[in-house]
């Protein structure tokens, strides 16, 4: 491999486990685990209805780890589930008040923070970084992917 994309590859690397650092650390100053943090992002930024198997998917948490966070935040109060007309076995994750009131001391001034780092790059420089990360993580995938294929091919065989 090319010295170059490798040192860039480690870098990238590198980059992104200081992001989830950060976000590590919001979610412990805000009194918060990972899952319950992102839990409550999601409720927090968007008007969408989430249930636990959406959350689970949205933020590739196992979902052990989604319905215990969920637990906590029904037993402390801050978020109550709802049964969805339309789905039967499916119950939405809710704010309760004490939730609201939450998250406007903790996940809605993380979200502003972000917002306003984003907004200290212009228009181009967000929506370029957007396309790249999209584009890496695709290729990546695809790589991954080809890899995983390979990898099983070379078992199977050597299970023979």
């Amino acid at each position: 491999m090319n010295n170059i994309v490798k040192e860039q590859n480690i870098e990238l690397n590198r980059l992104y486990k200081k992001q989830t650092e950060l976000y590590h650390a919001a979610a412990l100053q805000c009194g918060l685990s990972d899952a319950a943090f992102w839990i409550l992002y999601s409720l927090c930024e968007s008007d969408d209805i989430y249930t636990q198997n959406a959350l689970s998917e949205t933020w590739s948490l196992p979902k052990q780890t989604v319905n215990s966070a969920i637990s906590s935040l029904v037993r402390s109060g801050y978020i109550c589930l709802r049964p969805i007309a339309s789905a039967r076995n499916s119950k939405a994750v809710v704010l309760t008040d004490e939730g609201i009131k939450l998250c406007r001391h903790t996940v809605i001034p993380i979200l502003e923070a972000e917002e306003r780092a984003l907004s200290r790059m212009s228009d181009e420089e967000r929506r370029l970084f957007l396309s790249l990360s999209d584009k890496q993580y695709q290729l990546t995938e695809e790589e991954f992917q080809q890899t995983f294929k390979t990898l099983k091919h070379k078992s199977e065989e050597s299970d023979l």
